[in-house]
């Protein structure tokens, strides 16, 4: 038998880790700590969680790319009724609700983009009986508009192409006895048009490509209740269908997503009512190849947009479902999502304090016991050891800079909030000339040496006032929030900040963000969770928030964002929601520490985020 070292001239390394670098990719090691023989994949797609719809359904339709995609309509559960209006926008993160549909249907079709889509098709009946409709309607970003219905009606069909340039083939009709149909229908925008019809009548198949260079692939055909599952793939190049090299796996209700000559399938039913799977193979223009990695919720039903190389499956059933999942092939790499992870507990039990540094070299100082406190403390990047007290305890105060050079300022008490400012070298705390204007919960931003304070609660109630540290005294800027606020999240630097979220009158919460350039205040995109009390961490154009509380009613945080410096993206959530917590604020989007704050209880609890990265495709090798 040959060997690896004859085929490749070199021996299986033994080593105790597995290897990082690149260059791995293809090669063979035995990794002695886990005792298995593992390589690096290069060249495989990958699926991988992502945020769940709002609202479960099956057998939608979907329209768009990976992170900007439209979910359309659908049966919202397993019983009438099934005719759903709902519409939801992805942006690569989370699904938001949009205006919904003014047909309820299930069994549609879509094409287009997240701001330019169209529906088309599909079964309104609410109560499951079959009710076929040929009604179309176009999405511009905003809402959906009714427009010239389809000649055929149908359900359970295919679709290619734009708003403008759409292409629908097959589905059922309401012909009785075999109403599965090859009909294909040409949209200009305007008005529908029938062309040339495919060479095989079917159902509940896939479809993707342009209205001149389209596939589609898969469905059944009657008599019901089980049928014959297809694995015919048709090419249609403009004018005409033609037969070309069939799926591995025959499959109804699947997914697809793709060009012509690069497309993906995934799931489906092999036969009815048979095995849900979840087997995804890819088209290579010639060809289709299964991939070693499948969808990790079997479903049939569900919606499914994007490319070969990045695409996104949604909904479906059974059950009806909320789960999303993108599919990447990145090579050799794949992507890890951002993570929280538990650290070191503090000392000192509290909330309502403040922080600085990073997440292995980070400062915690002054909150409520209940009492106010002045303790602070270090953190390693496993253990908090107490160090010098600041010289005036007090909650609600701000921080910026590094664990070795700190500054603190304003607080509470008063209840007209607190001037006090006060640099830390490491070791003592020393006090600092006073701030212009009294208040605590400010936004915070800058190193020890030049820092920026804004917004926060005085004598007068909320404020938008901002103010500079050069080192020895603060300046009272001319520039004002452009919402007077308290209790927000900042960051960045003294000339190049951002605020974000935190508390209006009379005492509800804002998602509203501000950048500022040194000498102004303008507004941003919205944070996704409104909030205050939150940490923060990052620069103006790579932000992160991270927990928090919602007034009015809605209670404790653990969501994460990312911002960067246009919009707010949702991450992965804390283990433990908290308010008022000790964040490193001089970490990264990449890094950073939350410790104690309100659970709402005080809490001595410490979490290490770990920002999203990419790690080598390993593989154990087994022998079968």
């Amino acid at each position: 038998m040959t060997t690896y070292n004859q085929l490749f001239g070199k021996y299986v390394q033994n080593v105790s880790s597995d290897p990082t670098s690149t260059d791995a990719e293809g090669q063979i090691w035995y990794n002695s700590t886990s005792g298995t023989f593992k390589t690096a994949l290069g060249g495989y797609g990958v699926w991988s969680s992502g945020g769940n719809l709002n609202t479960a359904r099956s057998t939608l339709a979907g329209a768009g790319t990976q992170t900007a995609s439209l979910a359309i309509g659908g049966a919202p559960s397993s019983a009438p009724p099934y005719a759903g209006t709902n519409s939801e926008s992805y942006n690569g993160v989370s699904w938001t609700t949009t205006p919904s549909l003014n047909t309820g249907r299930r069994q549609l079709a879509g094409s287009g983009l997240q701001t330019a889509g169209l529906t088309f098709g599909g079964d309104t009946s609410a109560t499951g009986t079959g009710s076929n409709s040929g009604a179309t309607e176009s999405y511009n970003g905003s809402a959906w508009t009714s427009v010239t219905s389809m000649n055929t009606v149908r359900n359970s069909h295919a679709a290619a192409g734009i708003q403008t340039a759409t292409l629908t083939f097959a589905g059922t009709s309401t012909a009785p006895g075999a109403p599965e149909i090859t009909t294909t229908e040409s949209y200009n925008g305007t008005a529908w048009t029938a062309v040339n019809s495919m060479n095989t009548a079917r159902f509940q198949l896939a479809g993707f490509g342009t209205q001149t260079a389209a596939l589609a692939m898969g469905g059944s055909t009657y008599p019901p209740p089980v049928g014959t599952t297809q694995s015919a793939t048709e090419s249609y190049n403009g004018t005409s269908w033609t037969t070309v090299n069939s799926m591995n796996t025959a499959r109804r209700s699947l997914g697809g997503a793709g060009t012509q000559t690069l497309g993906i399938i995934s799931a489906g039913n092999i036969v009815g009512p048979g095995t849900i799977q979840n087997v995804t193979e890819k088209w290579n223009g010639t060809s289709w190849t299964a991939n070693p990695t499948s969808l990790a919720t079997s479903r049939i039903g569900y919606g499914m947009t994007g490319s070969q190389t990045a695409a996104l499956a949604f909904g479906g059933t059974p059950p009806v479902t909320t789960a999303t999942e993108s599919w990447n092939i990145t090579g050799v790499t794949v992507p890890v999502a951002g993570s929280w992870s538990s650290g070191g507990n503090l000392n000192t039990a509290r909330s309502e304090m403040s922080g600085s540094g990073i997440s292995t070299a980070a400062l915690a100082f002054g909150g409520t016991l209940p009492g106010v406190t002045a303790a602070t403390e270090k953190y390693n990047g496993s253990a908090w050891t107490s160090t010098g007290s600041l010289n005036t305890a007090r909650r609600k105060l701000t921080g910026a800079g590094t664990q070795t050079a700190t500054l603190a300022f304003g607080g509470y008490p008063p209840i007209s909030g607190s001037s006090a400012s006060e640099s830390f070298n490491g070791s003592t705390w020393t006090n600092t000339p006073s701030m212009n204007t009294a208040r605590y919960t400010p936004g915070g931003a800058g190193v020890q040496t030049a820092a920026l304070a804004f917004g926060g609660y005085g004598s007068t109630g909320v404020s938008a006032a901002t103010e500079s540290w050069n080192g020895s005294a603060w300046t009272t800027t001319p520039a004002t929030l452009g919402t007077s606020r308290s209790n927000l999240g900042g960051c960045g630097t003294q000339t190049a900040a951002v605020g974000f979220g935190g508390y209006v009158p009379p005492l509800l919460s804002t998602n509203v963000t501000e950048k500022y350039n040194g000498t102004s205040w303008t507004s941003s995109g919205n944070m996704n969770t409104t909030r205050g009390d939150m940490g923060s961490a990052g620069t103006q154009t790579a932000a992160i928030g991270f927990g928090g509380y919602t007034f009015p009613g809605v209670g404790v945080k653990s969501a994460t964002e990312f911002y960067n410096g246009t919009s707010w993206t949702t991450m992965n959530s804390m283990t433990t929601a908290r308010y008022g917590m000790a964040p490193a604020s001089a970490g990264t989007q990449s890094s950073t520490l939350a410790a104690g704050g309100g659970t709402p209880t005080t809490s001595t609890a410490t979490e290490a985020w770990t920002g999203p990265s990419t790690t080598l495709n390993y593989k154990t090798l087994t022998t079968s």
